[in-house]
């Protein structure tokens, strides 16, 4: 009986001095933070009701709401019903219930917003990109929307997104009161993207060429590309040379394949996704994926009209990315992936989709889910 009561009361002040380092990782509130547009907000409580502007900020939450990512979530503009119906489906089936209570708004990036639809829902904290800063201060959202008392907090992942992603989920952790499970993931992609930056230091980069949404308006089309922003960043970050950068005058548009051939491209990357279009030919990266589907229609897509004569293709060096991590904070995989296909010797160590095993298995709650977010094309 002594022998039992000393190992409670042991079992008691274990769990007693284990409370401070809990709660070191609770916010405080009221509190105020900066945001990514270095803008000053002030949270008075832990939001509930949540408005998503871009709803690829899904798989942030997925990283900090691991229970339910969507059980905050009131109004959004669902991106993945729309571009990526099997990435949706995932969600959908393990939180069928969350998943159909919030308002599909379509929130545009010009500013379009139902400030109806949003009052109506009763916020208590609105998420944008800073990328559309401008517009919604030229349409007067923010405006509007600090009339009313509702906070709204920047964050991005598309325009310095080897830089802002994690700055991001640290930055929505502290918000929604999920710093320990945010500071889970940032120690991982920091200390993976470590291991990428020390292995390609120094080394020689290639050129690389980024095809984005290949094959989404049909096999005939070429070619869409990324210039100093979203996927030619995490090239860049990945120890390539995005010729995006040099090709356009703005931050994305399309090329001729005659510049592209002329540039001697020595890797020929591609994103794709489940694309709703009738048209769309491309790869369906993502969840529930198939990788015979994947790899005929890069087949496809390699075997257009005049790819014979791209330096890269002709070198077997064709690679595909499932699209949305160019808009994700799960980019860490596409910054490996790429390096490891750019530098493969000094990256030989270095396992991307174990990687994404972790990320998916430890960190959120969407468990061991069927994915394929990248692959080479067989030269054969």
């Amino acid at each position: 009986m002594i022998r039992l009561f000393s190992r409670l009361r042991l079992a008691v002040l274990a769990a007693v001095f284990a409370l401070p380092a809990v709660y070191a990782q609770a916010t405080d509130y009221p509190v105020t933070v900066t945001d990514l547009a270095g803008r000053k907000v002030e949270i008075k409580s832990e939001p509930k009701r949540i408005v998503l502007q871009d709803g690829r900020d899904l798989f942030t939450l997925a990283l900090l709401d691991r229970q339910d990512p969507l059980s905050r979530v009131v109004v959004w503009n669902n991106i993945l019903a729309r571009s990526d119906s099997k990435g949706w489906a995932a969600f959908e089936k393990k939180w069928p219930t969350s998943a159909a209570k919030p308002i599909d708004m379509k929130f545009g990036d010009d500013g379009q917003v139902n400030m109806e639809e949003i009052v109506a829902a009763k916020p208590d904290l609105v998420i944008v990109h800073a990328r559309v800063k401008q517009a919604l201060e030229d349409a007067h959202v923010l405006e509007s929307l600090k009339s009313l008392g509702v906070p709204v907090v920047m964050i991005d992942s598309e325009m310095e997104p080897a830089v802002n992603a994690v700055k991001s989920v640290e930055l929505l952790g502290k918000v929604l009161n999920r710093e320990s499970e945010a500071k889970d993931y940032v120690d991982f992609y920091l200390s993976h993207q470590k291991t990428v930056n020390d292995a390609i230091a120094g080394l020689k980069k290639p050129k690389v060429f980024f095809e984005a949404l290949a094959g989404k308006k049909g096999p005939e089309f070429c070619c869409f590309t990324h210039g100093d922003v979203y996927w030619g960043k995490l090239v860049q970050a990945s120890g390539g040379d995005n010729l995006g950068t040099k090709m356009l005058n703005s931050r994305t548009g399309d090329v001729t394949l005659e510049s592209i051939i002329g540039a001697e491209p020595d890797f020929y990357m591609m994103s794709g996704t489940p694309f709703a279009d009738p048209a769309a030919v491309s790869p369906a990266f993502g969840f529930d994926a198939d990788r015979k589907g994947i790899e005929t229609a890069m087949a496809k897509l390699a075997a257009r009209p005049g790819f014979s004569n791209i330096k890269a293709v002709k070198s077997g060096n064709v690679y595909g990315l499932y699209h949305q991590l160019y808009s994700s904070v799960w980019n860490i995989y596409a910054i490996e992936y790429m390096a490891k296909a750019f530098h493969p010797e000094a990256m030989k160590a270095v396992d991307p989709d174990a990687d994404l095993n972790t990320i998916l298995t430890k960190m959120t709650g969407l468990g061991d889910e069927k994915v394929i977010f990248g692959a080479k094309l067989d030269a054969k």
